[in-house]
C-alpha cells in the first residue's frame, strides 16, 4: 500500500512539474500587468457602433486608438463583411504608428476596398474590423491572443476584432403615426419557417410573423409623437416562398417585397 501511494504521489509531481514548465515555456499576454510582460494592447473608442443603411454614403468609421502601455510600434486594420453568414476574404485598410490617433475611412472607401459599392450593403450586415498590433520588442499580437475575457467585453474597448452593424434606415415621406397594415402570405402555404418582419418604434422592437396557413394580416398601431420608425425583415428557411406588403397610415401599399425579400424595404 506504501509503495502504491509513493507511486501515486509521484506520478502527481511530475504532472506538476510537466505544466510548470509548459507554463514557463509560453509567453503570457497580460494587457497592463507586469512592465515586461505587457501585450501591445491597443484600445479604440468608436464615434458611433452602428450606421443606417441610407447613411452609408455619407458616414465614415470614425474614432480614437492608443496603446496604454505605450509599447506598441504599429497598429494594422483589416475589414471583412458578413452578410448572410458569409464573409468576404479580409483585406487591410490601413496602419497606425502613432498613438493616440483619430481615424476617420468614409464608408463607401470601405466597400471599395472590399472589392464591391455601398450598395452591395445591406440592413442585418455586420462590417467586421480586426486589428494586429506589432510591439516595440517585435512581437506581433491578433485577437487569437486574446481570451473572450478581453474580446468579449465591451468596457475593455479592444482594437483586434470589433463590428459596426447596418441597420435599416427610419421611415420617411410617409406618415408614420397611426395603424399599419402587414399582409403576409406563404407561397407553399406552411407559413414563413422562421422569418419575420420586424418593427421598431422609438428603439423598441416587435415582431410579426405566422407558423401555419397561407397568409396572415396584422395590425400595427404607432402612437402619435413617434420619432422613428424603423421596419426590417430578417430571413428564415425557404425564402422563395415569402411575400409581404404594407399599408401606411395614409393608404399607401409598400412592395409587394418578395419572395426572397431583402432586409429593408427603404
Amino acid at each position: 500500500m506504501k509503495s502504491n501511494f509513493k507511486y501515486i504521489i509521484g506520478l502527481a509531481l511530475l504532472a506538476i512539474g510537466i505544466v510548470a514548465c509548459e507554463d514557463s515555456d509560453k509567453n503570457p499576454f497580460n494587457v497592463f500587468e507586469l512592465e515586461d510582460s505587457a501585450s501591445p494592447y491597443v484600445r479604440i473608442v468608436l464615434d458611433e457602433t452602428i450606421v443606417a443603411k441610407g447613411d452609408l454614403a455619407s458616414s465614415s468609421l470614425t474614432g480614437t486608438v492608443d496603446d496604454p502601455s505605450d509599447n506598441v510600434a504599429s497598429w494594422e486594420l483589416s475589414v471583412t463583411l458578413e452578410s448572410g453568414g458569409v464573409s468576404t476574404d479580409t483585406v487591410q485598410l490601413m496602419t497606425i504608428t502613432e498613438f493616440p490617433s483619430d481615424i476617420s475611412i468614409p464608408y463607401p472607401d470601405i466597400a471599395s476596398a472590399l472589392g464591391i459599392t455601398i450598395d452591395d450593403i445591406s440592413g442585418g450586415d455586420f462590417i467586421r474590423f480586426l486589428g494586429k498590433s506589432t510591439g516595440t520588442d517585435g512581437t506581433v499580437t491578433t485577437v487569437d491572443n486574446y481570451s473572450a475575457t478581453i474580446t468579449g467585453q465591451p468596457e475593455q474597448l479592444q482594437a483586434f476584432n470589433f463590428i459596426v452593424l447596418v441597420k435599416c434606415s427610419p421611415i420617411s415621406g410617409t406618415t408614420v403615426p397611426g395603424t399599419w397594415v402587414i399582409e403576409m402570405q406563404d407561397l407553399f402555404g406552411d407559413g414563413w419557417d422562421g422569418a419575420f418582419v420586424t418593427f421598431e418604434i422609438d428603439g423598441v422592437a416587435t415582431d410579426y410573423t405566422f407558423t401555419a396557413g397561407d397568409a396572415a394580416t396584422f395590425n400595427v398601431e404607432v402612437p402619435d409623437g413617434t420619432s422613428s420608425l424603423v421596419i426590417s425583415y430578417t430571413s428564415g428557411a425557404f425564402e422563395e416562398e415569402h411575400v409581404y406588403t404594407i399599408e401606411t397610415p395614409s393608404g399607401d401599399l409598400l412592395g409587394p417585397f418578395g419572395p426572397n425579400p431583402l432586409p429593408c424595404i427603404n
